[in-house]
């Protein structure tokens, strides 16, 4: 009787220990889901970052050559207000 009562315990330890393992198997799985869509949004931010400075240097390029037409054109008008006499 004593055999049969130290593997009921044993049985009993093994099932806790299996138990414990399924949990914590568990709970590291959905932190695991949890980083990777955390991960996810950080690339998709980074993407969408990298996309915008894109589009802000072109945008910062074509003003900045819009720019420099019109102190061209500028010049061009100041030189003839103040020679009239080459046109």
């Amino acid at each position: 009787m004593g055999v049969y009562i130290s593997m009921e315990v044993t049985e009993y330890i093994l099932i806790g220990i299996g138990t414990a393992f399924s949990i914590i198997g568990y709970f590291l799985k959905r932190e695991n889901q949890r980083l990777e869509e955390l991960e996810n949004l950080v690339n998709e931010i980074n993407v969408s970052l990298a996309k915008n400075g894109v589009l802000d240097r072109e945008r910062w390029s074509s003003a900045n050559k819009r720019l420099e037409d019109r102190r061209a054109d500028i010049r061009k008008l100041y030189d003839l207000i103040q020679n009239p006499q080459k046109s």
